[in-house]
């Protein structure tokens, strides 16, 4: 991959020291961020410099994982250890509806999946469709699924193995280490872009035809070959020809760009 830049991201002072998801904002020039430290959305610049960040209820807890923005303006946010998305509108006051997985339509199928779902593997990225409304889940483990929501999320269309016969092995880690950690949707091939911490690398993955490509996230940095470690969020800007990967490693948490790789 080709490396355009990349920033320092980490701010403990303002809550976002942990950074976790990460989507295209409406805003010209910014991206969407949460962070397991405190119950706020993060307003991030494509230079990593924080903006304005939106505290959120106590009730939301601080687990919060994935991050997508829609047209309308509402952005969606999981909530891993509530199986929950919460429907944000960012405005003063903030206005918030918590949407649990439980309550939608067609839970009950992947609810027999998940029986030995630990806590800690819940939902981990979440990302739309932004011509069919469509809005896709990742369960990061213990089974890895994919789930289809209907555009007013009251329903699960469809449930989907993302397992090894699929296509999702790797290398660097055994079967059940193997995690997904954030995703993004491409328009122009009508796929998922999934990144995974542990395998450092990403998987585009065609929800209709069932096909996966891995990319790995390996880049050259003063004539040496590096990876990307620890990536938790990921954001595709195809207008512009970029890719964000936004990293969760402590200190050195850090938003890579890249020029979009060609599939």
């Amino acid at each position: 991959m080709t490396l355009v830049d990349s920033f320092k991201v980490a701010d403990k002072s303002d809550g976002f020291s942990e950074p976790s998801g990460l989507s295209l904002s409406n805003a010209e020039g910014f991206l969407w961020s949460v962070s397991d430290a405190e119950p706020k959305l993060h307003l991030l610049g494509i230079d990593g410099v924080l903006g304005n960040s939106f505290k959120l209820p106590s009730s939301s807890g601080s687990d919060l994982e994935g991050v997508v923005s829609r047209k309308d303006g509402s952005v969606l946010v999981l909530q891993e250890t509530d199986r929950s998305i919460l429907v944000l509108h960012p405005t003063d006051p903030i206005q918030l509806t918590t949407v649990r997985l439980a309550a939608l339509k067609g839970y009950s199928a992947a609810a027999e999946m998940l029986v030995g779902n630990p806590l800690n593997k819940g939902p981990e990225g979440i990302t739309v469709d932004p011509d069919t409304g469509r809005v896709f889940v990742v369960i990061e483990g213990q089974p890895r699924l994919l789930l289809v929501l209907s555009p007013e999320l009251t329903e699960i269309e469809e449930i989907i193995p993302l397992d090894r016969e699929s296509g999702f092995m790797s290398d660097r880690v055994k079967d059940d280490e193997l995690d997904l950690s954030g995703l993004a949707w491409s328009r122009s091939s009508r796929s998922l872009w999934i990144v995974s911490d542990k395998s450092r690398q990403i998987f585009v993955y065609n929800p209709e035809s069932k096909s996966v490509k891995p990319i790995r996230l390996m880049f050259t940095e003063d004539g040496k070959q590096k990876e990307v470690k620890h990536p938790e969020g990921i954001a595709l800007d195809e207008a512009k020809g970029l890719l964000y990967i936004l990293t969760d490693d402590a200190k050195k948490s850090r938003l890579y760009v890249f020029e979009q790789p060609e599939l």
